[in-house]
């Protein structure tokens, strides 16, 4: 069954990102490029799982968090960041995000994020899930988008 992912990151590389690796494992990818879009989207549709980054422009990660956490309260949040925002992410966090991710992303973190999301594990424990940077592509000097890509 395919899910419907949604991903928020003002940066069209991330965004581009997500949406190869989604649709290369079947699955649905919308995108948005800040919180306020993020959220008019939401109003009128449910996603098994979004990805939100939390330093945009307009609105931050947070907020558009809590947005979307209020408009469907059986969304499954992802934060990410390339920086450190502690305080911003263990309160998403404490909101009902479900694990925090690191640029630069591991593709196996995010392909297993994705599968796990509508199970009812979420990937994480309660205190949400820590993913740290990529330790490796998956194939020597190649990038994860084009490794998975060229399976």
């Amino acid at each position: 069954m395919s899910k419907k992912i949604l991903v928020v990151d003002d940066q069209a590389i991330v965004r581009d990102f997500f949406k190869d690796v989604g649709e290369c494992i079947g699955d649905d990818v919308e995108t948005a490029e800040d919180g306020d879009i993020a959220i008019d989207i939401c109003r009128n549709r449910h996603f098994d799982i979004a990805f939100i980054d939390m330093r945009m422009p307009h609105m931050n990660g947070l907020d558009t968090c809590k947005a979307i956490l209020s408009l469907d309260p059986e969304a499954r949040v992802v934060v990410m960041t390339g920086h450190t925002e502690e305080r911003m992410i263990d309160e998403a966090l404490q909101s009902g995000a479900i694990a925090k991710i690191y640029k630069p992303f591991d593709i196996d973190v995010v392909v297993e994020l994705i599968r796990t999301s509508g199970d009812g594990d979420g990937g994480g424990d309660d205190s949400g899930g820590e993913h740290g940077p990529a330790g490796g592509s998956g194939a020597p000097g190649r990038s994860p988008t084009l490794y998975l890509l060229s399976l």
